[in-house]
């Protein structure tokens, strides 16, 4: 009869002598007939190893509702800030952080001047870079090096006459292919007309993004800042 090792190791009791007993058996065994499977390069072991698509940044979540001020046009400040607080943690202060970044903005600027968040970022001493050319691939590549990534968006209206303008983070992929965002003005699911706290940890699907993120027709690219 072969044993399920899924089922076997389900019951491990690693204060049980017998079972870690068995378990060191079980070592010395395959080393004497197989020890390549015990090899830090095999097949086994690098799958096991290897991190789920699901994996989602640790990104704390800033609402823009709550802000001091313009609470109607500030995501691209508390979604900076979002990323902020993740590369930096302990920069921003409590459940209302961004409000210490929205002062430094409108210090010297305005919200939506993507100049003026890259200023701000740069005085925290994260360095950034916005685009307005950037692809899946890009996102992609950002989110593997365990970086978030800002996005801008059409929100409003439908999936083929989108419009509007916000700003949102990139937080994870799910291995279905969509994204983890956390939107500092609710859920684009919703038509935001639930409560903000739905735009945290909120599911985007790929094919949404395409029309809302990628509004660059001709390349198929959109707007985004990636950060160093």
């Amino acid at each position: 009869m072969t044993i399920d090792l899924h089922n076997f190791f389900e019951f491990f009791d690693p204060t049980n002598p017998k079972h870690v007993a068995a378990v060191e058996q079980l070592e010395v065994d395959m080393n004497t007939k197989c020890a390549d499977l015990l090899d830090e390069n095999s097949n086994w072991v690098r799958i096991y190893r290897t991190k789920l698509q699901e994996d989602i940044l640790n990104v704390p979540y800033y609402p823009q509702t709550d802000n001091y001020r313009d609470k109607d046009r500030t995501c691209n400040s508390s979604a900076c800030a979002m990323c902020l607080e993740y590369l930096k943690p302990g920069t921003l202060k409590g459940e209302r952080g961004d409000d210490e970044y929205v002062r430094k903005v409108f210090a010297i600027g305005d919200s939506p001047d993507h100049s003026v968040q890259t200023r701000v970022l740069k005085s925290y001493g994260v360095e950034s870079s916005f685009t307005q050319s950037m692809g899946f691939s890009d996102l992609d590549k950002q989110l593997a090096n365990g970086k978030p990534v800002v996005l801008g968006i059409l929100h409003r209206g439908t999936l083929t006459r989108p419009y509007g303008g916000h700003m949102i983070v990139a937080i994870g992929k799910t291995k279905d292919g969509d994204y983890v965002v956390h939107d500092p003005y609710g859920s684009l699911n919703d038509g935001y007309t639930g409560p903000v706290t739905n735009g945290k940890r909120v599911v985007y699907k790929r094919n949404v993004l395409e029309y809302r993120w990628l509004t660059q027709k001709v390349d198929k690219t959109g707007w985004g800042r990636t950060f160093s």
